[in-house]
């Protein structure tokens, strides 16, 4: 099979060709080459198929229609995503909503803009033979997180709190999200692990004898978010809201899309995806991701004011974070641009 090599130089010439071609011929005005509006866009942690909304506006053109020259940088942890954004070397990055509520009780600075993971991104994932089914069971064991002090170890403090028990009966271990952690329950190291729906998915897929309940159900909180600084919000709204209109028919494309295949075919062409190197390519996983993109689609990435409020109440309880009287955690103008 011949595989077409596309430079960059080229791309843009040939963006601007097409643009000629669309004014002589009426059809919709792609963006020219020297219209194209630059940005970095961080995602929370390396290249993973829960983040195709913006790699697929990127590799699809959907970015390049809307004007937009969008680098995709992977991220290494939440930390990192607010770090980025704070100092303007990021316009865009995403997080989990709890992050973002921590970080803004230190420096508001920053603002989410859109929710774009809205209900049950973590699970509790334990082993039928020493199943770990409420908090309550957690007491006195070991439990693996993605990262410390990252957004896993946050709901797990959240859940503890939730339901009285002391956050120091419950050990800690980090043990990243991919579906390889479930080893070390089986080899006894920890007795659970909090990841990602997707993970939990994987270890379905693959048979393993898992016990799986979302975080939800016990701590509800906003998802994943696309977050700014408040600053180049003001100096940059509208380039926010033109990325979250693209990322909406990306969003679109992937939600309604008969055959997944071309869609991680087009991302895994640039982007080192760690599920395209399953056996199905990553198939079931981006499939069964559609259902909460789809929530996003739907809802044009709209938040809930209920899970920040219920989120902010069970870090309060936790020790997280201290009262504070700003809780302007979100700011929907962008949004409501983009979809005006």
């Amino acid at each position: 099979m011949t595989k077409m090599i596309l430079n960059r130089r080229r791309f843009l010439a040939g963006m601007q060709g097409l643009a000629i071609g669309a004014a002589a011929t009426g059809l919709p005005r792609l963006a020219m080459a020297q219209d194209m509006k630059q940005m970095t866009y961080l995602t929370p942690f390396g290249y993973l198929l829960g983040f195709s909304p913006t790699m697929y506006a990127d590799t699809s053109g959907i970015f390049a229609k809307h004007g937009l020259d969008v680098t995709i940088e992977g991220g290494r942890g939440s930390s990192m995503a607010v770090q980025q954004v704070t100092a303007g070397r990021a316009l865009v990055s995403r997080t989990g909503g709890t992050d973002l509520i921590k970080a803004y009780a230190t420096d508001p600075s920053i603002v989410a803009v859109a929710e774009i993971y809205e209900r049950d991104l973590f699970f509790v994932i334990s082993s039928e033979e020493g199943p770990i089914n409420t908090p309550e069971d957690m007491e006195g064991k070991t439990i693996g997180i993605v990262s410390p002090s990252g957004a896993t170890e946050n709901i797990l403090d959240m859940m503890l709190a939730a339901k009285d028990i002391p956050l120091d009966s419950v050990q800690r271990e980090v043990v990243g999200n991919a579906p390889a952690a479930f080893e070390l329950i089986k080899q006894g190291r920890i007795n659970a692990f909090i990841a990602t729906s997707d993970t939990a998915f994987q270890l379905q897929v693959d048979e393993q004898p898992v016990v799986a309940w979302s975080t939800d159900e016990v701590a509800r909180c906003p998802g994943q978010v696309y977050m700014t600084s408040k600053a180049q919000l003001e100096e940059r709204r509208e380039d926010i809201a033109t990325f979250l209109a693209a990322v909406h028919e990306a969003l679109g494309g992937i939600v309604n899309a008969e055959d997944l295949a071309p869609v991680i075919e087009s991302m895994s062409g640039k982007y080192d995806i760690a599920e395209a190197k399953r056996p199905d390519k990553g198939l079931a996983v981006l499939d069964f991701g559609r259902t909460n993109l789809k929530r996003a689609y739907d809802d044009k990435m709209a938040t809930e004011q209920e899970s920040w409020d219920s989120a902010y109440a069970l870090m309060l309880k936790a020790g997280l974070i201290s009262e504070t009287a700003d809780q302007n955690f979100y700011d929907d103008s962008a949004r409501q641009l983009a979809f005006s």
